[in-house]
């Protein structure tokens, strides 16, 4: 017994030395302080959030809002693994591009917005808009500068100006109700990084920030979210963007915004202007990779300025709006095929002559 009793004081002896501060053995998980031009200085060596004293068991319902946990007492190999003494078990990277996402199907109905500017009278920005979006598949709001694209994205998503006001139904699974925060991510279409930091460290940054604490998959959803937009070659470049400090070119930035969003994994996807200030090549490489994340199941709904004929192929439905109104909402198929009626042959002309009328009914509809 007391032989028993003296194995037991040595083991809590050598755990407790093992994770003290003093002993412990620095390891990769650990946050820098960089300044321009210099060296990586580590500034604090506590273990990451995920690695705590207990294992926490999670488990997520198919289907459901609620998350269960349960938690064990610490074992001997978690408690190595945080000293240092063992090394971090490989991430599977296979894992991030077959799992699947449980979209939701979005209806919108008599949408209306007006906004009250500096006039008597509210401006009606958005006029009796209807469509929807389904899970895996990509629902397009396109229309000429000033039409309510942006407005309709907010509108329907929940995030509007506490100045405007909204009139109509949103229905998310055919229930009548708001979206709530994890379900869905929005990404404006300017949006600030921190430049100092990698692209995986700072979806790490932001995986801390957005998750739970006693979730303790953080490393995996951001791998995850590295390879769903096709990150995996930058993940360790510095975002950069400053005028003394060289990074990412402005696409691979626009994808690092899309990816702190995928963190949460959401099961609705909002972007405004994704191709905003991107070249031909860059706009067919973005539309390509978020092509591949509806695949996965995602709902994606964003606004687009114009398009290439490329690009409009990879569309599965189209929002026209000029002036806050619809003029047409339908699959890609049916827009060529209304084209077709109209003689207009190639997919150049169509969409030239969508820009034009856009423009012309935004100069007739007009009112002062």
């Amino acid at each position: 017994m007391e032989e028993i009793q003296s194995q037991s004081d040595n083991y809590r002896s050598s755990s407790s030395s093992a994770s003290s501060p003093a002993s412990r053995v620095p390891s990769s998980n650990f946050f820098y302080l960089r300044k321009p031009g210099s060296l990586r200085q580590p500034i604090s060596f506590e273990d990451s959030p995920e690695w705590e004293d207990t294992d926490a068991d999670v488990r997520v319902e198919e289907g459901g809002d609620s998350i269960n946990a349960a938690t064990t007492p610490v074992s001997p190999s978690l408690s190595k693994l945080n000293s240092g003494s063992l090394p971090s078990p490989p991430m599977p990277e296979a894992a991030a591009v077959t799992r699947k996402t449980a979209g939701a199907s979005v209806v919108w109905k008599d949408l209306a917005v007006t906004i009250k500017g500096k006039r008597k009278y509210s401006d009606k920005v958005v006029k009796s808009s209807n469509g929807y979006a389904l899970p895996g598949t990509m629902t397009v709001i396109m229309g000429p500068a000033k039409s309510g694209k942006s407005t309709l994205l907010r509108a329907i998503a929940g995030r509007l100006h506490p100045s405007a006001k909204m009139y109509g139904e949103v229905f998310i699974n055919g229930v009548k109700t708001r979206l709530l925060y994890g379900s869905y991510g929005f990404v404006d279409r300017e949006t600030t990084l921190i430049g100092s930091l990698t692209v995986r460290e700072y979806l790490y940054y932001s995986a801390l920030l957005q998750l739970p604490g006693f979730f303790c998959q953080k490393k995996s959803v951001v791998e995850e979210a590295i390879q769903a937009m096709s990150l995996g070659d930058y993940a360790n470049k510095l975002i950069g963007g400053h005028c003394y400090m060289k990074g990412l070119a402005r696409g691979e930035r626009r994808r690092v915004s899309i990816a702190r969003e995928l963190v949460m994994r959401p099961r609705i996807l909002f972007i405004d202007e994704p191709l905003y200030h991107l070249d031909s090549v860059s706009a067919l490489l973005m539309m390509v990779t978020l092509k591949k994340l509806a695949s996965t199941g995602c709902t994606l709904i964003f606004t687009i300025y114009q398009s290439s004929t490329e690009v409009f192929g990879l569309f599965d439905r189209i929002c026209l709006l000029s002036n806050g109104n619809t003029l047409f909402f339908g699959e890609t198929l049916a827009c060529l095929q209304v084209s077709d009626n109209m003689n207009i042959r190639s997919t150049s002309q169509m969409l030239d002559f969508l820009a034009r009328l856009c423009k012309v009914l935004l100069i007739t509809f007009y009112v002062p």
